[in-house]
């Protein structure tokens, strides 16, 4: 699902231009280009940033939803470690790191300079806190596979911690994604109820900024810490950031002409050819780990068979889809794991949309118009199914079009939706309440997709095809625990074939997310990491200072 459990995770070779943004850029009229701004007069004013939902929970330990976690990550905490654009760790809480010969401990050297906001050092108590709070099971941490094969923390020092580890690639990528807690602050809550802590909704952090308020459940202010080291890039340029969640896409995008709101955050792609039309607005496309897809549910008779999922996704115009729904953002996807992944290249290419090699496999299997109805039939079953959606007007329009699209080839597609809480029932229910269901999932990172096709995951809640390819479980089982990211992509490569082979889902697109920006908004840079990951560095030109909202 669209949001980072990570293990809904569970939303990061990128593969995509990053489009600049310039001030007045196009066609100018004319009229004089911006000023330079130097450094010194960066500093200032307020960012209004929106989006559709709101902040979930500040709380690592409850956070499920992509926008969680970048406000934790980027805004008011901080992780030990940082990714760099190609997802690479480097230092940020943690100075420096080391392992010791054969690779099973890592020891970890703190900065010393790094302070909660109510002016308690973050220490390396705090990282050992957070680590075995969170490896708890009664914790019921949704990402705990971030850090398998790690053993207890040992704190050397105020400032030093280590720990026993199992070697493998990626071994430190979960230190990047986990932002660390105040023992101080949540320490004496017991491991079962930390989910609930009030600090999920009034934290006192350590990032660039400072948790401010929250008013009427919609808004959420921040102010720049003053105190954030500057070898780290010191307090942020602008001196509030305010976050509003606005449900309604054609609102977002008119508060961002009036000048109340300067980005918005994952537009909705039917609001995007509108700001592309307008010349004091921008748009900038950047990579996503989502992929968009239909799970064919595996414990209905028709689709058993790898030949009749290979014929549903080749009768689907993919591209097609790409373009008529998400105004053309994002790939043809033939897997589970897209551009972004550096094991990406050598994959193999997606199948082709072949409507009459589908309706040759579809005969092959003995599935014939018998009747002249329009509707292909096999000893008396007719090839007919009902494909669910939520009420969100893109996976509806995709079930349209697949419904049109599979009509061409002799397959009846009832589509029906869903309200969201429903449809969550309905496809995590045990007895698989759905024949197909239109949906979209934000990978993890590092590649660990045990839950979603792993034989032995069948019956739990993300195996939503119910589907077993005994080849394929040792490939899963190892990709996690791979000695070398060498070894580790070719394990990749070899699921995305299997998969890819065998179709239990069809993967119909890999997502470009767009954000929308307002005049005068300066210094954005997107990447796969997110669209708050470089915030401290954002500002606003002097220029659009004065009619910017106040917090």
């Amino acid at each position: 699902m669209r949001g980072e459990t990570d293990a809904s995770a569970g939303r990061r070779g990128m593969g995509f231009l990053v489009l600049a943004v310039l001030l007045g850029c196009g066609d100018s009229g004319g009229e004089e280009p911006p000023r330079e701004v130097p450094e010194a007069e960066r500093y200032g004013g307020t960012v209004v940033v929106a989006g559709t939902a709101g902040i979930g929970t500040f709380n690592p330990a409850a956070a499920n939803e992509d926008l969680d976690y970048e406000m934790q990550r980027n805004v008011v905490l901080m992780t030990l470690l940082r990714a760099d654009p190609s997802l690479e760790p480097r230092p940020w809480l943690a100075e420096s790191w080391e392992l010791n010969p054969d690779s099973t401990e890592v020891t970890f050297r703190l900065r010393d300079d790094v302070r909660w906001h109510d002016g308690e050092p973050t220490t390396a108590a705090d990282v050992a806190f957070t680590f075995e709070l969170l490896k708890n099971p009664e914790a019921a941490f949704p990402n705990a596979q971030w850090f398998e094969g790690w053993e207890g923390a040992q704190v050397v020092d105020p400032h030093t911690i280590r720990f026993a580890v199992r070697p493998r690639a990626g071994l430190l990528s979960g230190w990047s994604r986990l932002p660390i807690m105040p023992r101080h602050l949540m320490g004496d809550a017991a491991p079962a109820t930390i989910a609930t802590h009030e600090f999920g909704t009034r934290p006192i952090g350590n990032g660039p900024f400072r948790f401010v308020e929250t008013r009427g459940g919609d808004t959420w202010v921040f102010e720049a810490n003053p105190d954030f080291p500057e070898a780290l890039g010191g307090r942020p340029y602008i001196d509030r950031l305010v976050y509003r969640a606005v449900a309604e896409p054609a609102t977002q995008v008119a508060e961002l002409r009036a000048g109340g709101i300067h980005f918005v955050r994952r537009i909705s792609s039917g609001q995007v050819e509108r700001v592309r039309a307008d010349p004091a607005l921008e748009i900038m496309e950047y990579p996503s780990r989502a992929y968009g897809f239909i799970a064919w549910n595996g414990q209905r008779p028709m689709f058993q068979d790898v030949a009749i999922r290979r014929a549903l996704t080749m009768a689907i115009d993919r591209r097609a889809i790409v373009d008529a729904v998400r105004s053309g953002l994002g790939d043809v996807a033939g897997g589970p794991v897209g551009p972004w992944h550096p094991a990406f290249e050598g994959m193999d290419a997606p199948l082709p949309h072949a409507p009459d090699s589908s309706r040759a496999l579809f005969e092959r299997a003995g599935w014939t118009d018998t009747d002249g109805d329009g509707v292909r039939e096999r000893e008396g079953t007719q090839f007919r199914f009902r494909l669910l959606t939520s009420e969100n007007p893109t996976y509806r329009d995709i079930a349209e079009i697949v419904q049109s699209q599979l009509s061409g080839v002799g397959v009846a597609v009832e589509v029906s939706s869903m309200e969201g809480t429903s449809f969550i029932d309905a496809i995590l229910s045990p007895e698989r309440r759905f024949d197909a269901f239109v949906l979209e999932w934000n990978p993890d990172f590092e590649v660990d997709d045990r839950q979603l096709f792993s034989c032995d995951a069948i019956g739990e809640a993300f195996q939503f095809a119910s589907y077993c390819n005994r080849e394929l479980e040792p490939v899963l089982d190892s990709i996690p625990m791979a000695r070398s990211r060498e070894l580790g992509h070719r394990l990749i490569r070899e699921y995305t074939h299997i998969v890819g082979q065998d179709q239990p889902f069809t993967f119909l697109y890999f997502a470009h997310d767009a954000a929308a920006l307002g005049r005068g908004l300066e210094g954005v840079e997107l990447d796969i990491r997110g669209d708050l990951v470089g915030v401290t560095r954002w500002w606003l030109h002097p220029d659009a200072r004065a009619g910017a909202a106040a917090p």
